[in-house]
């Protein structure tokens, strides 16, 4: 069905959005140290650079979605993927580490999951909760299977090579995914509804936010400061992971492996939360969702023990599904 090809395309690009997020990155910190010989504050200041600068870029990029058929701005949203993972191949210096991980983060980490996102919020009504739930597993995968994927394959080839691994597999499987499935749909397609008239009439009734009316109202700033912890600490976290696994005296998997606990508290917490938002809404959900993020912060600050890895990226994983 047309619902199941909307869900298959958001878990798709959720999962490959992981080519540009923090913890996929983190995993190459050393070995591109290493070979550009620069430090973790370096390292720090360039990928906050850069992703402050894709953060500004995606202000423009990301609203381009209302301006153009869905799957011609899919497709340049790959091609720019496709180019940035082939390009991060390539970089040789810290300028064009900088430029790298801006093409990265404004494709993957911006773009993938704006894109999917979009998508699935406006074409689900009835059960947008259960659905962004649905799609956002496909991030929870790649944060399950990538980590000690990726550290594996590290062990036996270059880290060059495997981004060049990587734009291939963008390049050929993803225009083919988006064919298959979002080729003919556009911002109109709605799934279907069974409720009464009155009562799509009265959900329509909901106001409909300009861009200034939303800057001024201060409750806007409230909520954007409850939600940005979350990802400023699990950021700074996965970037800086080589430096907390030799800080702890971990092996280098530990904190691969932690991933998969991360990833599996992630689905559980997110399958709850789709289902409490389709029921009571996010609005009474926002207040709880830093609540494991101070516990993960305590675990990660007195505790040394292996296992105290997994607990902390739990931990970490139920308050950013929260915050979903």
């Amino acid at each position: 069905s047309l619902n199941f090809k909307v869900i298959l395309f958001g878990f798709i690009f959720t999962f490959f959005s992981c080519f540009g997020q923090s913890f996929f990155i983190g995993l190459f910190n050393p070995s591109i140290r290493s070979e550009l010989n620069i430090g973790h504050g370096q390292f720090g200041t360039v990928f906050a650079s850069a992703t402050l600068c894709s953060s500004i870029a995606l202000i423009w990029f990301g609203k381009k979605i209302d301006e153009f058929r869905l799957y011609h701005y899919t497709f340049a949203v790959i091609i720019l993927l496709f180019i940035s993972a082939f390009f991060f191949s390539k970089i040789n210096n810290i300028y064009s580490l900088f430029i790298g991980l801006f093409l990265l983060r404004l494709s993957g980490q911006g773009l993938m999951t704006h894109a999917s996102s979009t998508v699935i919020s406006r074409y689900f009504d009835k059960s947008r909760g259960k659905a962004l739930s649905s799609v956002w597993f496909g991030l929870s995968c790649a944060e399950f299977v990538m980590p000690v994927l990726i550290t594996f394959f590290l062990s036996l080839y270059s880290w060059r090579l495997l981004w060049q691994n990587i734009s291939v597999v963008i390049i050929i499987f993803l225009p083919v995914l988006i064919f298959l499935t979002i080729k003919n749909i556009n911002f109109e397609s709605r799934e279907k509804r069974k409720e009464k008239d009155s009562q799509v009439r009265k959900e329509r009734k909901i106001k409909n936010w300009t861009r200034k009316e939303v800057l001024f109202d201060f409750k806007f700033y409230i909520i954007t400061l409850t939600m940005q912890v979350m990802p400023m600490i699990a950021t700074g976290t996965f970037v800086y992971q080589s430096y907390i696994t030799e800080s702890k005296s971990w092996g280098n998997f530990i904190f691969a492996q932690a991933f998969m606990a991360y990833s599996i508290v992630t689905l559980i917490t997110l399958l709850a939360t789709g289902v409490l938002i389709d029921k009571f809404s996010s609005r009474k959900i926002i207040p709880y969702m830093n609540i494991p993020l101070i516990l993960a912060l305590v675990v990660l600050s007195f505790f040394k023990h292996p296992y105290a890895a997994y607990v902390f990226l739990g931990l970490l994983g139920a308050s950013n599904s929260l915050g979903v």
